[in-house]
Parts: C-alpha cells; structure tokens; sequence
C-alpha cells in the first residue's frame, strides 16, 4: 500500500484562513448592504415601463406615446417578465440589484485571478483582498439597493472582462452585449479594456513569440484558445446583441438614439461646475487620494495598463457627461470596481517582492491592504451617520443622499397611493420627478423635463440650465406655454409641499396666472419602518388646478 502523502501545514492553514476570510467577507457584504437600504425615485420611471409592458404589451410611459424615456432596456424586459410571473417590479429590482453587487464582487476576484495568471491554482487570501476593498465601500455598497440596473450592469461588465482574460471571447461577448443592453455606458470601459489588451499582449515585433508563449499557456491550463472562429462568434453575438436592440430602437420608436440621451446631452455643459466635483469626491471616497495609493504607482507597469485605461476612460465619461446629482458615484461603479483590483493586484505583487527578499513579510501586501479596506469601512460608518442625518437637501451642497432619495420616493409613492384612489384614472398631471408618483398613481404624467415626454426635447429656443445651481439630468425645463396646451388637470410639477396649506395669493405666484388655485392633499400617515418616525406621512402635498375644473374630489370654486 503506497504511504499517504504528507500534509503540508502551511497549506491547510492558507486553506482555514481562506475561508474564514471569505465567511467574514460574506457577512460584511450583508450587513453593508442592509445598511443602505432605500427606494430611488429614477428607478421607477423603469418599474412603470415594465408594469404596462406587463399589462398592456405596450413599451411606453404613457400608454399611446411611444417614447424611449429609459436607459436599461434589458433591466425593464426582465422586470416586466417578474410581474407577468407575479413579482412587482420594486420586489424583484431590490433582490436583482443585490444579487447583481454580489455577482460584481466575485466577478473582480475572477478578474484578479486572470490577471495574476492564478486559474485553477487554489484560493489564497490575498484573492479576496478586491472584496474587502469593494464590500467596505460605499460607492459600490449603496448600489446593491435602489432598485437600480447599476450593480447588474456593473456586474455583466467586470464578467465580460474576466471571461476575456480566461480566454472565453464567446461568453465574453454575450456579457458584454448583455451589459450594453442593462446600461450602454458601461461599455465604455469594456471597449477601452479590448483596446488595453491589444496594446499590451499584441505587440507586433513580439507577435510570434507571444503566439508560442499563448499556445504553451493553453495546453497547460486548458482553456479556449482565442482562435479566429471564437472571435468570429464572439463578434457575431455581440453585435447581434447591440444592433439587435438598436433596430428594435429603430422600429418601435422611431429613432436611432434613447430620448434619454437628448435630455441628457447637454451636461456637457456642467463640466467645470459639476463635473470635475463629482470626479474630486468619487477619488477621495476610494481612498485615491490615501499616501498608500501615491507608493503603490510606483510599481505600475505596462501589465497594469489593463486596468488603468478603462478606469481612466470611465473617469473621463463621467466628467464629460457632468457628473451626477446623485452621491456615491454612481456613474464609476465600473471604475471603482477596477480599481479595487487594480490595488489588490499591486499590493499582491508588492507582497511576493517582499517575499523573495524577506520570506516572513510575504503576507505584507495582503495586511496593507487589509488597512486599507478598514480605513474605508471607518469612513463608511462616518458618512452614512451624514447622510443618515440629512433627509432633505444635499451633502456637501452637490449631492443627494441616500436617506434624502429614500424620503422623497417613500413620500410620492404615499401621496401617489392616495391619488390612486381619489382621482379619475384619466386625470392628466405634470410631475417634476417622473418615478414614484406616477407608476403609483398609475395616471397620465407630462414630465416636466422632458425625459419621458415625445415633444419637450425638440422644442425651439430652450435654453438648458448651466452653472452651479443646474443639476444634470434636469436641465430642461419645459416651457408653460407648452404645458397649458396639453391642459393638465393638476399642475403638480409647481406644487407645494410642507406643513401649512399654502395661501392662495402664493397660487398666482406660481407663473400660471390667476385661474388657478391649490388642491390640497394631506393623506393619513402609514406604517414606513425606515423612516425614523416608523410612519410616512405628508402634511400638505398641494397641485395647482384650474379654477372651473373639478377633478375628483377637488370642486370647482
């Protein structure tokens, strides 16, 4: 009988620590996680397209009026399946955004392993070091709730990278082309992590014995070469994918480009104001700006350009698109992602530097880093007691919180409940905020800016709002002549809000003249555990109507 094979002890420790590691991993991302629990009113601009795509067959806001008011295609066609099966839209966006966090998570290790050449090795600690840096930060936690596409898109995108390095262009191209579909941009750093990978594998005066090095790397590992007939599928199923969805675009709406995209085009014009603000607060809350980081370029090299590029490409989108209203980074979720592996890759290849000349200091990257993500984690703590604590305005007087979107969704689906049951199903409203009133209220919405409407975009002569008081994505506004002649039953978009029922002299100050008076709601408070009240309640929500008009149980005066 032959002897046993000794068992090497260091290795069964590595395998104990490993997966301790990644046990405390997995309840930090939970408690995390549950920390940032909120409603986003955008999300449910997506909820209404799905429920009537659900109901009615129909990929509209408004039934009848074809307009593409939407950035994550797949996102809806997915949320519109769930409630056909039965799941509102709301219930299966808040477990797909935490499912897609975790599924981003695994995806960077993924990622991380390819990068270090480390596939089909067993798992060490030093593996799971972009989970720590990313489950302690914010700016990839707090989309895991907000029944957005961020984390899900986020998620295919950093899949689609990590199938490429393995070497699997076909499953690499369906992710990809399934991330253009739940939100376009993140392609951005797709395509600039192709571009890196050409610049720093396909050099052409290394061409040959890159070849030989990358047929001898197959045989051992077993894995799919990247031979002309999988890059040929892997092209045909991507551009299936996106031009699919494009003639689709083309066909039901009529255009070749979302109408999102004319609302939002002009941040162009937030660059100085907004844009390089957002880029400032997103390198400072993943600890860019840490002395660590400014030690850890020195050991860039070409290999790290892989990484680089695209989180520079992401950085550069979001400053030229304006930036965002909202905190936590939304718009890097990609970058901020890369970059956590970007760093646990250095400090792994600072610790096996160590190693070589200090056998005993091996795991000194690994500690680092471990420092690193506590240092992120005590930041968390600090700004979620911020924004736990302002519930209304902006932190830093640019941003709106968690608890601040929370409250104002949380309210418009309160006051939209109440108007579901009062108001006449036909009873047309104009809103400023196009998410949870109407999908709740199920009514006829104009939306005041136009991201959802068919005419405000191509209208002559408005000027979009620029400077430090514009906010992206809201910068215009639709005229009121234009308004009045679609003759809204309720003008809610220049409503009133607050503890008192507003005077009537405040009516005509509203720009709508004097035929015009408040109808005033005040409904009963219901049970809300997230508030810190344990109820939502609204004093006043007050449109203005036309006097001679009566409109459920406003009457005419």
């Amino acid at each position: 009988m032959p002897a046993m094979q000794a068992v090497d002890p260091r290795s069964r420790r590595t395998w104990w620590l490993t997966r301790i590691f990644g046990v405390l991993l997995m309840l930090g991302f939970w408690l995390h996680s549950r920390a940032w629990v909120f409603f986003c009113d955008d999300a449910f601009i997506s909820f209404r397209y799905a429920s009537n795509l659900a109901r009615y067959g129909a990929l509209e806001f408004n039934l009848g009026e074809r307009i593409e008011g939407y950035t994550n295609f797949l996102w809806v066609l997915v949320l519109a399946f769930g409630q056909f099966c039965g799941l509102s839209p709301e219930e299966l966006a808040g477990v797909l955004s935490v499912v897609g966090a975790g599924v981003l998570v695994v995806a960077s290790l993924l990622l991380l392993r390819g990068l270090r050449g480390r596939r089909g090795q067993p798992w060490q600690p030093a593996d799971l070091l972009p989970a720590a840096l990313m489950i302690a930060s914010p700016e990839i936690m707090v989309w895991s709730q907000g029944g957005l596409e961020t984390s899900t898109a986020a998620a295919l995108a950093v899949a689609a990278m990590a199938a490429w390095i393995d070497r699997r262009p076909v499953l690499a191209a369906l992710l990809a082309g399934l991330a253009g579909l739940t939100r376009a941009d993140v392609l951005v750093g797709v395509a600039v992590f192709g571009i890196a990978w050409l610049l720093t594998n396909v050099r052409p005066w290394q061409l040959r014995r890159s070849q030989k090095k990358s047929e001898k790397h197959d045989s051992e590992a077993s894995v799919p070469k990247l031979g002309a007939a999988n890059l040929t599928k892997a092209a045909c199923i991507f551009l299936a994918l996106v031009g699919g969805h494009l003639l689709f675009r083309r066909i039901y709406y009529g255009t070749w480009v979302p109408n999102t995209w004319l609302i939002k085009s002009h941040g162009a014009l937030l660059r100085e104001t907004h844009g390089i603000p957002y880029l400032a607060a997103w390198t400072e809350a993943i600890g860019l700006r840490e002395p660590m980081m400014a030690a850890l370029l020195l050991l860039l090299r070409v290999r790290h350009l892989l990484l680089v590029l695209p989180i520079a490409a992401l950085a550069v989108y979001a400053w030229s698109v304006g930036g965002d209203f909202m905190a936590y980074s939304r718009f890097l979720v990609v970058a901020s992602a890369l970059v956590a592996v970007l760093v646990a890759w250095l400090l792994a290849e600072f610790g096996e530097l160590l190693g070589r000349r200090w056998p005993m200091l091996r795991a000194g990257g690994w500690l680092l880093g471990l420092g690193l993500a506590g240092l992120l984690g005590w930041r968390a703590q600090e700004r979620h007691a911020v924004d736990q604590a302002t519930s209304e305005g902006w932190i830093d007087g640019r941003f709106e919180g968690v608890r601040a979107m929370d409250h104002f969704a949380l309210e418009r689906l309160h006051v939209g409940a109440w108007m579901l049951r009062h108001l006449p199903s036909d009873t047309l409203i104009t809103v400023g905020a196009a998410g949870a009133l109407p999908y709740i209220s199920d009514l006829p919405t104009i939306d005041a800016y136009g991201l959802v409407d068919p005419v405000i975009a191509t209208i002559p002569g408005i000027k979009p709002a620029r400077g430090i008081r514009a906010r992206p994505g809201h910068q215009i506004a639709a005229p009121l002549s234009y308004l009045r002649g679609r003759d809204p039953d309720l003008f809610c978009h220049v409503g009133y809000v607050g503890p008192r029922r507003p005077s009537a002299a405040s009516a005509r100050r509203r720009g709508l003249g004097s035929n015009v008076v408040w109808a005033c709601v005040k409904p009963e408070p219901a049970a809300q555990a997230r508030e810190p009240s344990g109820h939502i309640g609204v004093n006043y929500y007050c449109c203005l109507r036309p006097r001679d008009r009566q409109v459920g149980p406003f009457g005419s005066d």
